[in-house]
């Protein structure tokens, strides 16, 4: 008898605890408009959702427990659902969460996800706004695949990887890759009929197949110095594309203007050595080729076939500027080394040699400047720097004449830094205070920085800050300011 009550009691208890403690249940629900949530409590993840959903104000917490997790294909094909809230409690969202969820317009992805999986917004068509996390490392394939009214989307620094097919079909028209970009996977942007241009930053050092290919309105593309393979089909179809500059270092293109009917102009460096067949295949529009090399490289380079593009058009070889071996008339800093020589600021290294990858100093520099405004007399010779003391060095008098000027203060403890390598922020700032503009205080080198871009004085140029400054880009960032 005691035994019997005992049992009754316990399964009792049992009973009321469980209808006490419903988070420890596998399949909770919760109620939002149009249906309910359901809520896996022992990952924290809501799994699925009635399929009439239409708004998804996703809580923090369900019966106590975080919510962590946007399962996989949790939303998929929600043609009604309008609107989700995810709250900061989320780090990662499942493969296709929101797939197919066309009615969607809007989506604002907390700092607290980190991850997500592959598809989560692909398809979504009606899909005009969404905010990314700034802790995301990576834009998974097909992200944003066919997202046909997305016009653009800011990618927060340190986005590493664009994925395959990540934007693929969709509504974008203009895309900046943060420069933390390494990977901009196959067929990424492939078929992005609105997009113009592009703009891809040094940091990426791999390129996939079909990645920007039949983008039929894009006009403007700027590729990564560094990459040494262009990969096939890589702007297959781009019908409005006109002229492109291919980035010295590159020795091998794959079959990658393929049908660009509108192409007339291509840049190709002399590190080239071999074009696959069909690279220029049906650009019936190329009229010329400014090749970096000389004609006996060209003929080096091994050739495969249907290129016809290249039998029509005219092959101009590079030249050689201001009489140096080292500088061509297709350089970028070509015309700024030309206004250096004719102007006196530098008469090279040697007899033959500009050097324009050699490393700038201090001293350097500010004698560059100083011949540029005319070698205008200092009005003290009195120097205020401990390290400059030789009267007779050819840096004296231009070091004197830019600290009156208040181009310079020096590197502190009353020296001047003579030999200091010269880094980017430096000679924008010499730039800056020459030209009257202020850069002073403690974040004088953005403030450096800010200027240089607003004047256009970094154009075509790939620098950080605080890096080493070379010949060539001293004298182009002084030839944008002064010539």
């Amino acid at each position: 008898m005691k035994t019997r009550r005992l049992l009754t009691l316990v399964l009792t208890l049992a009973l009321a605890l469980a209808l006490a403690i419903p988070a420890q249940a596998a399949d909770l629900t919760y109620d939002v408009p149009g249906g309910k949530l359901y809520f896996d409590a022992a990952t924290g993840t809501i799994t699925r959702s009635d399929e009439t959903v239409t708004e998804a104000v996703i809580p923090s917490e369900i019966y106590g427990v975080p919510v962590t997790a946007i399962g996989d294909y949790a939303f998929n094909q929600r043609s009604d659902l309008a609107s989700v809230t995810i709250p900061d409690t989320v780090t990662t969202i499942g493969r296709q969460a929101f797939g197919g969820c066309r009615s969607l317009t809007q989506v604002v992805l907390p700092d607290s996800v980190t991850s997500l999986d592959q598809g989560v917004f692909s398809g979504c068509s009606g899909l005009t706004s969404v905010t990314l996390s700034k802790n995301l490392t990576s834009i998974p394939r097909e992200t944003f695949q066919t997202c046909s009214s997305l016009t653009g989307v800011t990618l927060p620094e340190g986005i590493t990887t664009i994925g395959r097919d990540a934007f693929a079909g969709s509504g974008i028209t203009s895309l900046t890759l943060p420069s933390s970009v390494t990977t901009l996977d196959g067929s990424a942007l492939s078929n992005c009929k609105s997009l113009t241009s592009l703009y891809i930053p040094d940091s990426v050092t791999y390129l996939g197949e079909w990645a920007i290919s039949y983008c039929t309105s894009l006009t403007s593309v700027r590729l990564p110095n560094g990459i040494k393979t262009l990969p096939m089909r890589l702007f297959e179809d781009c019908i409005s594309l006109e002229d492109c500059v291919i980035p010295d270092g590159v020795t091998q293109m794959r079959d990658v203007f393929r049908f660009c009917t509108g192409l007339k102009t291509v840049t190709i460096p002399a590190s080239v050595t071999f074009i696959e067949s069909g690279t220029f295949y049906g650009c019936d529009s190329l009229t010329d080729v400014y090749y970096g090399g000389t004609a006996l490289q060209w003929s080096q380079i091994e050739l495969g076939g249907l290129n016809d593009g290249l039998d029509q058009a005219t092959i101009h070889f590079a030249q050689p500027v201001a009489g140096f071996t080292d500088v061509t008339t297709y350089d970028y800093y070509a015309d700024a080394v030309q206004w250096a020589v004719n102007q006196g600021v530098t008469t090279g290294t040697g007899s033959n040699t500009f050097s324009p990858a050699n490393t700038v100093t201090r001293a350097e520099a500010v004698t560059f400047l100083w011949r540029a405004a005319g070698s205008p007399a200092p009005a003290s010779m009195t120097s205020p720097f401990t390290d400059v003391t030789d009267t007779s060095a050819y840096y004296y008098k231009a070091v004197l004449w830019a600290a009156e000027q208040g181009i310079t203060s020096g590197v502190g403890g009353g020296a001047f830094g003579l030999s200091n390598p010269l880094a980017y922020d430096q000679i924008f700032t010499f730039l800056c205070r020459f030209a009257g503009e202020s850069a002073d205080g403690d974040d004088w080198s953005a403030a450096a920085v800010n200027w240089a871009q607003s004047s256009g004085l970094t154009d075509d140029l790939s620098f950080s800050a605080a890096a080493s400054c070379p010949r060539a880009d001293v004298v182009y960032c002084l030839w944008k300011q002064l010539a």
